[in-house]
């Protein structure tokens, strides 16, 4: 055989596997690649939930404070000048500079929303199963689960594209403070995650705990500069284990001096 003709035939054996493979993997092709171009524009996305390594509390002097059906112990001091309910909200300003938006949202709320995005729900379900739609902790650990590297060319065309928009979904949803940290955090009511790692003094650290009946969110705010005291995760801790549900009728803006209590650390866990 010439060597011309060992060229082309060469030539169309690489045509007639790329043929092949396109046929095969062309869209799962373009799928994975999107998915890891999503990777790489937002390396976030590559995050999960981890445990949290320091489980202390902090022994300092709280203050009990509670919020629409919820209380919750802080050890800052509080300026309750500063401090005021704007709409659903509560904005808690600290004396140390540092202040912490409280909010709270309905049972299934987050369930509801992933599902008015575009998922449908018996689609949902033969994907992902029944048990991410019982509860907002199960869809934020699915969607906090989900990486770029899950998508795979063997991954069937269905649910690569549900990932891809479970992805996306994140994209959208994690917030900014996740990039120093994720966790998976539980108290003796809430599962839940912190979004920022202390140590790394983030503009912002964000706890959201999550029950069966609904959430509250802690949205708190620190100055990057070192020009006040840091937010500690034994602080976070504190925060995270004294919260608790309440009837509603005892919430509100009432607020009480307390006096330290000793408290038993309790380990993080995930599931």
């Amino acid at each position: 055989m010439s060597k011309r003709k060992r060229i082309l035939l060469t030539l169309s054996s690489v045509v007639a596997m790329i043929c092949v493979y396109g046929w095969f993997f062309g869209i799962a092709t373009a799928m994975v690649l999107e998915a890891r171009y999503f990777g790489w524009k937002a390396p976030v996305l590559k995050k999960t939930p981890v445990e949290l390594a320091d489980s202390s509390i902090s022994s300092t002097p709280v203050r009990k404070l509670a919020f629409s059906g919820y209380e919750f112990e802080v050890p800052w001091e509080v300026d309750d000048e500063k401090t005021k309910v704007v709409g659903k909200m509560e904005v808690i300003t600290f004396r140390s500079g540092n202040a912490m938006l409280v909010s709270n949202q309905a049972s299934k709320e987050f369930v509801n929303l992933v599902l008015k995005s575009g998922f449908d729900r018996d689609g949902f379900q033969k994907i992902y199963g029944k048990e991410a739609l019982q509860s907002d902790y199960a869809m934020h650990q699915l969607m906090l689960q989900s990486t770029p590297d899950k998508v795979t060319l063997f991954t069937p065309k269905g649910e690569a594209v549900s990932r891809l928009m479970m992805l996306v979904m994140k994209g959208i949803a994690i917030p900014a403070p996740a990039d120093t940290g994720l966790f998976s955090i539980r108290s003796q009511e809430f599962r839940g995650f912190q979004y920022g790692d202390p140590q790394k003094r983030p503009a912002r650290i964000i706890v959201d705990l999550l029950g069966d009946d609904g959430g509250i969110e802690f949205n708190m705010g620190q100055k990057k500069d070192g020009s006040g005291p840091a937010i500690t995760q034994a602080e976070l801790n504190r925060l995270i284990q004294s919260t608790r549900k309440v009837p509603v009728q005892l919430s509100g803006t009432e607020r009480e001096e307390r006096p330290p209590q000793k408290a038993v650390a309790t380990t993080a866990l995930r599931n």
